[in-house]
This record gives structure tokens, sequence and C-alpha cells, in this order.
């Protein structure tokens, strides 16, 4: 005769066969839900960003968010804030109020240290290149934070410092033909014209496949047909290597024609945010930066 444990279990168990079926059943449908809510979720989240020098605003409330393969702009006038702002997302300053998220995490101060390990890579206003290395060397820096092997090992050539080089390599041979340098690949950086040495810029930050870009005014100083080139590799940089890209610049006309949103601050604060069409329309923007309505700006077709 079976015990009333035995009967219990008996009755329990279609119920419990039927509960995995269905948890089976609802699994790839989770999957797929997780995945959305990943690729929905914004690469760069800032929130409440306030920042002060000496009791000077430099920051007041900035909310900010860039999404998966955005060309996300940010403009305004010279001590708007922007590079600020930058310098905030990468870690150089500790805000005195807010909240930066790359992706699922969350800082109140990013840390610089870590800034590779989060996929965040950045450009300078002032080339952070080593212009007595070949470009080659110049690129393969941006990948130094992937040396694991440890010194020793390095040393003797173990097939973790071997397999780390080969792939450092590798990945900087890609990029150096991704930004077409291969004719100057061995020619030292500072020697170049100076419209390459940010191509060089750009590719020591893209190198590493970053899945944010911070570019802070990476057309300053080039010459118009090497605006129209450069601001194709950072569209391509976004298409081809799918980074989400935060771009700092004055240029309006490189702005409008590669942006897909502009955020436009004014003495440390946003005043408008919205597609280039939106942006240009502002009366905000007009009366604060623009000064005319933007029929007289011509984009860059690229």
């Amino acid at each position: 005769m079976a015990t009333n444990a035995e009967v219990i279990a008996r009755e329990a168990a279609p119920a419990q066969g039927r509960a995995r079926a269905t948890a089976t059943a609802d699994a790839p449908d989770r999957r797929l839900t997780q995945a959305a809510d990943r690729a929905a979720r914004p690469v760069l989240a800032l929130s409440d960003i306030a920042l002060t020098f000496g009791g000077v605003a430099a920051l007041r409330d900035i909310d900010l968010a860039v999404a998966p393969g955005e060309i996300r702009a940010v403009i305004g006038p010279n001590g708007a804030g922007k590079s600020s702002l930058l310098n905030v997302v990468s870690g150089l300053y500790r805000p005195d109020r807010g909240q930066v998220r790359l992706g699922e995490h969350a800082f109140a101060h990013v840390p610089t240290a870590d800034l590779a390990a989060h996929g965040v890579a950045r450009t300078f206003q002032n080339l952070a290149i080593f212009k007595g290395l070949s470009v080659f060397d110049n690129v393969l820096m941006g990948l130094a934070h992937r040396v694991r092997a440890g010194f020793l090992r390095q040393i003797i050539g173990s097939p973790l410092a071997r397999r780390i080089e080969a792939e450092n390599r590798a990945a900087a041979e890609d990029v150096i033909g991704f930004l077409h340098l291969g004719d100057v690949r061995e020619r030292a950086a500072g020697s170049l014209p100076y419209g390459l040495q940010k191509r060089v810029d750009l590719a020591r930050a893209l190198v590493a496949r970053p899945t944010l870009l911070l570019l802070d005014e990476p057309f300053a100083g080039v010459t118009l047909s090497e605006k129209l080139e450069l601001s194709e590799h950072v569209r391509n940089a976004r298409d081809l290597y799918g980074a989400s890209i935060v771009l700092i610049e004055h240029d309006i006309g490189v702005v409008m024609g590669l942006s897909d949103r502009i955020a436009v601050l004014d003495n440390g604060s946003k005043i408008a945010d919205g597609t280039p069409d939106e942006v240009r329309a502002d009366q905000a923007v007009i009366d604060a930066y623009l000064g005319v309505a933007h029929q007289d700006v011509t984009e860059l077709a690229v």
C-alpha cells in the first residue's frame, strides 16, 4: 500500500512536468526579451550631472542618453561645457552630483583606469599621439590594456603572450587598412600632415572596437576635403565597427550632416536636444548660439 508521501509525489509529478515544459518553452522568449532589452538600453546615459570649478558652474543638471548605433553631437559656444561633459564621461572629472551609466554599469565617478574595459575610447582636442613612434606603433598603443600576460611570461615568450601580441597586431593592421593609412604605417606620426595625424588618433581610439567612441573636435584644423574624408570614416566607424559616437564639434555643417541627434549646451545648461532639423529651427539655439536661422549653413554631404 502506498504511503501518503508516495501518493502526493505521484499526483504532483504531472504538474511539475508541465511546469518544466512551460519553463523550457518560455526560455527562448525570455532570452529574446533580454536581448531586446539590452539592445534598447542606452550605451551612455547621464542623469542630473552637475560640475563646478571654484563656485563657477561648468555643467548644470545635464541629462543625456546615447542609443546603440547613434551619432550624438554636442554643440555650443566656447565655454558651454562640452569638453567638461566628455571629461566627466571619461572619468577625468568627478561630477558634484549625478550619475554616469555605461551600459549596465552606473557610476558617481567613472574609473578612468577601467574605461577600456567598459568599451569606451576617446580622442582629444590636442592629439593624443606619440609623434616619434610609427603610425603602426601608435595604433598599437590603443590596445595597451589588452596586455594581460605577466611581465616574466612575456620575457620568456609564453604562448599567451605570443597570442595576445598576434591578436593586437592583426587588430592594428585591420584599422590601419580601414582608415587608409597603409602607405604611411611605418612613418613617424609626427612627420605626417595634420589631417593624417587626426586619422592616426582616430585609429588609436578605434582599434579596440569600442562600443562608445568619444570624439573631441576631430575636425578642427583640417581642410574641407579632409573633413569630407574624415566624416566618412566616422560614419563607417558606426556602421562597420558598431560604435556609438559622441561628437563634440564646432563646424555646424559637419554636425548637421553627420549626426542623428544633437544636444546644445549654453553656460553649462542643455538648452535643446533633438534631430538636426529640430535643433536648427529651435529659437533658443538661434538666440544663444547660431545667431540666425540656419538657411545659411551648408551641410557636408557625407
